[in-house]
């Protein structure tokens, strides 16, 4: 009987402690699957990217790879396009296919390339031929193609070679006729730098300093602004773009040059071999020459300064056809020197570096 009663106790207490002990697991679990949910979002938004969308355009049905850009913000756009078409072109394509870092259908640009969304797209249009590269296509679209297609990004050689032949041809690269570019030299000069384009980096440092506000205030400056080394803009929506100090100082040196040496040639009325043209260009150049060039700050603008001389009708003037002939070509050769000249300007501290 004393038995059957020690069993019974037993069996109470037992009973007493089941409850307690499996509230004691539930409450054990209940925390580790908060935990390690924690944990896994955690770890889900350290790799993947907070937005991702299907770009709107270049998303094929029977494309046969998924092409993730995921910028520096954490956002993501997708692209289903065609292998064989994106193979056949881009070395990094194929190093990443072959490598097999990289799955079979789906690949991710890394962020550290610095390939940006738009970029991308501007070379979709041109390979699905919806805006190829050509003299028309705007400044912005050549700009883009050359970033993305060169060996530091998607690497496309045949490409890049296309967009570089019609990114030099928006530049001049001599001295007469000189026509400026409308805008972009900022963002220009920095691509010239990046891709060592030296053919036309003279006459985008003449524009600059010619047609703009290089040096801007104080009040102006704005590091988010700032042109970066592959010549993309800043973040900032302000159009003003900054150049970096050394191109600054080059400009500044460049403007210093040009007006040492033009001043005296512009408000000097030129002598000839007949005292006749000579008396023609002492009355005439001063209501000509120097009044315009005053008025239009021709000073420092002597590439366009010396082809309007050379446009004016010194015959109607009295000077005679041989003087005429003369004067042109040394007007002409004037541009030529200065041309030449401006590779020192370029260097202000007297340094032997080409512009290369």
């Amino acid at each position: 009987m004393r038995n059957l009663t020690n069993i019974t106790s037993g069996r109470r207490v037992l009973l007493t402690l089941i409850p307690v002990s499996f509230a004691a697991v539930w409450t054990y679990w209940s925390s580790w699957r908060t935990a390690s949910s924690k944990a896994s979002l955690s770890t889900s938004m350290t790799t993947e990217p907070h937005n991702i969308r299907q770009h709107p355009t270049y998303w094929f049905n029977d494309g046969s790879i998924v092409i993730r850009s995921r910028s520096m913000s954490n956002g993501e756009v997708c692209f289903r396009l065609h292998k064989s078409l994106l193979r056949r072109q881009s070395r990094f394509v194929q190093r990443m296919l072959d490598s097999g870092t990289s799955a079979d259908s789906e690949l991710l640009i890394p962020p550290e390339l610095g390939v940006q969304v738009q970029d991308l797209t501007a070379l979709l249009e041109h390979l699905y031929h919806d805006i190829p590269l050509s003299a028309e296509a705007p400044f912005s679209h050549v700009a883009a193609i050359l970033r993305i297609s060169s060996p530091d990004q998607l690497d496309l050689p045949g490409v890049h070679m296309s967009a570089r032949a019609y990114f030099v041809s928006m530049f001049p690269q001599g001295p007469q006729p000189f026509a400026h570019p409308s805008s972009h030299l900022e963002e220009a000069l920095a691509l010239v730098q990046s891709y060592q384009i030296s053919s036309i980096k003279k006459g985008i440092y003449y524009s600059l300093v010619t047609t703009s506000e290089f040096e801007l205030e104080d009040d102006d400056l704005n590091v988010e602004n700032s042109i970066k080394p592959d010549g993309l803009p800043g973040s900032s929506s302000s159009p003003r773009l900054i150049l970096p100090p050394t191109d600054v100082e080059r400009c500044r040196s460049l403007m210093t040059g040009i007006v040492e040496y033009f001043t005296p040639v512009l408000f000097t009325p030129p002598a000839t071999p007949h005292m006749a043209c000579t008396d023609v260009f002492a009355d005439k150049w001063m209501p000509l020459v120097i009044t315009p060039a005053i008025s239009d700050s021709g000073v420092y603008k002597p590439l366009e300064m010396l082809e309007q001389i050379k446009q004016i009708d010194w015959a109607a003037e009295g000077l005679c056809a041989a003087c005429v002939r003369e004067k042109t070509q040394e007007w002409t050769q004037e541009q030529e020197d200065i041309w030449e000249k401006m590779d020192s300007w370029l260097n202000p501290g007297g340094t032997k570096h080409s512009l290369v």
